[in-house]
């Protein structure tokens, strides 16, 4: 009777369960793999299909059979991007207005401000999970460090992930003077890197591992794959760097006003753009001696060798997934989070000192191999930044327009699109191609973005109306866009902290300033602005603020925390000796 009763609730069991395990496999039936692949500080035109000195075959060839968008804009600098990206919400409202790196100590834990993923936010892999997928993530991900803000408590199944802002790419270590070490985590729990690491490498072979261990391979899977190319310092292996160097040997003057001609002849912008003048305070390739040159160029080679190394283990993930048979079923989303790093602290002397302490070389006979200490330098970013103007920092479009590949199931092939559209706009496409809603959650923060879908299928119909603005702003810079037009307030020291206004659609270097012209606009434009830094919890950074002079103090005050057990020796030895001396004269 006993056993009877039992097999008899089973059943009963089952069939009351068996709507809901049919309505989720209903739900999953039929939904596209997403791999969404992040480049670190990459230009719109850094990828070989959109014209750049790099050899990329997988990118160009995804690219080629999908959608490449030339008008996506990011934030300037990395985490607020990442956050963007991951929730579809205005960086404020995740938590991560700033970077925590070039933010001053006072506004730590303001609203907003707290450098983290707030819990007012969904992550694209927390929605997903609603639809059984499998989660990954490998490489950066910046965007929180302890066991509430690591990937396991934001959606995702499996991770392998560096916590920081960036690292070397061989070794566990830091790459700033106040950043001498960096952490990866594996499923949440703090690990040591595994033998013969290389950051593009690794974090492919991860992502394969993780579904090579997969125990339901007949969910659909969601794939974020984060690299650390092209972040300094700039690494690669040997072989995919030396063919680079006859390629940049003219210097930064020329590979800008190449690749600005190189965006007419694809159509990036009109044939009647100009070209921006470039900054007074920088040097002319000319002004440098051999030496000099010679450092920049290896630098340069070493980051276009980066990507070939990222894009070939690109390959290699393709390549799994294809003989899975899981290919034709996934959709590839490739972008990256900002523009060119035109920091130059790497290149001072006292940063050279600390990165030769800390095991680091500038072997140019080794170059990009293990221990390379590489960086391009302002003037290389803004070359690599043309047709734009500004770079990494700063909301010119050459720190925000980056470049955008959409490819795989369903989606159109061998199509090419100037519309605008903004980094929060990709999560809600992620939603409406596998049937979520696009609006946040009940309880959680708006999701700012739009879906792109009704252009993807519409190439006439815009992602954003012609009275839809968009409000940025980070480290003091602050821009608006509206319907084709832009002002901006760009930070020291390159910017002048005040707001201008350019038509970027027929002006997108940014070059004729027609604020004085149209007045009106412009105070729409501004009022506009205001509103949207009142929404989202704008703070206003102290008088004298530089993102990259925070940066740099933090560094400085780092290499002397170094060095003064050393100096506190020698002042006491120095005053014990006086105090000696003058005791002996008594």
């Amino acid at each position: 009777m006993n056993a009877f009763k039992c097999n008899f609730m089973a059943l009963c069991l089952v069939i009351g369960l068996y709507p809901l395990v049919q309505a989720q496999e209903d739900a999953t039936e039929g939904k596209p793999n997403i791999v969404l692949i992040l480049v670190d500080d990459a230009g719109l035109m850094d990828f070989g299909a959109f014209g750049g000195e790099s050899c990329t075959p997988n990118i160009d060839r995804l690219a080629e059979h999908g959608m490449m968008f030339t008008n996506m804009h990011a934030s300037p600098v990395c985490a607020p991007s990442r956050a963007m990206l991951l929730t579809g919400s205005d960086s404020h409202l995740t938590g991560v207005a700033n970077l925590p790196e070039m933010l001053p100590q006072a506004f730590r834990g303001k609203p907003g401000y707290g450098g983290v993923l707030n819990n007012r936010v969904q992550t694209i892999a927390t929605r997903l999970k609603a639809l059984n997928y499998n989660t990954y993530v490998t490489g950066k991900w910046h965007l929180g460090h302890d066991e509430n803000t690591l990937p396991t408590r934001r959606g995702f199944d499996r991770s392998f992930i560096l916590d920081a802002s960036g690292a070397d790419n061989y070794e566990a270590r830091g790459y700033l003077p106040f950043k001498p070490t960096a952490q990866w985590h594996a499923d949440g729990t703090a690990v040591n890197l595994p033998d013969n690491f290389y950051s593009s490498k690794t974090y492919i072979d991860k992502i394969i591992s993780f579904h090579q261990e997969e125990k339901n391979r007949d969910n659909p899977f969601f794939s974020f794959v984060s690299f650390q190319a092209i972040h300094a310092p700039v690494q690669a292996p040997k072989e995919f760097v030396g063919h680079y160097k006859p390629i940049y040997k003219e210097g930064w003057d020329k590979l800008r006003l190449n690749r600005f001609e190189s965006a007419k002849k694809l159509g990036f912008i009109p044939q009647n753009a100009k070209l921006n003048d470039d900054f007074p305070k920088f040097r002319k390739w000319d002004a440098l001696t051999k030496e000099e040159q010679e450092m920049y160029i290896t630098d340069m080679a070493v980051t276009a060798g980066m990507l070939e190394a990222m894009d070939f283990h690109i390959g290699r993930y393709v390549n799994y997934l294809t003989e899975k048979g899981w290919m034709d079923n996934t959709i590839f989303i490739i972008t990256s989070d900002n523009g060119p790093d035109g920091a130059s602290d790497y290149h001072t002397k006292a940063a050279i000192r600390w990165a030769l302490n800390q095991g680091y070389h500038r072997d140019f006979d080794l170059y990009g191999d293990k221990g390379y200490y590489g960086a391009i330098g302002p003037e290389f970013a803004h070359a690599m930044a043309s047709p734009f103007s500004y770079f990494k920092y700063y909301t010119g479009e050459g720190g925000l327009r980056v470049p955008l590949i959409m490819s795989g199931k369903n989606l159109p092939k061998q199509v090419k699109s100037d519309v605008f559209c903004f980094f929060t706009d990709i999560a809600p496409t992620i939603y409406d191609l596998v049937g979520l809603s696009t609006s946040a959650n009940e309880g959680y923060a708006p999701i700012t973005g739009k879906s792109m879908l009704p252009h993807i299928n519409n190439p006439e119909h815009p992602v954003y109306g012609k009275e839809e603005g968009v409000g940025l702003e980070v480290a003091n810079s602050s821009a608006y866009f509206l319907n084709g037009y832009k002002i901006v307030k760009n930070n020291i020291p390159l910017g002048d902290n005040n707001w201008h206004l350019y038509h970027i659609a027929s002006d997108p270097g940014e070059t004729n300033d027609i604020a004085s012209k149209h007045p009106v606009l412009f105070q729409k434009m501004l009022s506009a602005y205001q509103d949207y830094a009142e929404a989202v919890g704008v703070i206003q950074m102290p008088e004298g603020y530089s993102a990259v002079g925070e940066v740099g103090k933090k560094s400085i005050v780092a290499v002397l925390k170094s060095v003064f057990p050393y100096l506190e020796g020698v002042i006491i030895f120095i005053t014990l000796f006086f105090i000696w001396r003058a005791k002996q004269k008594w």
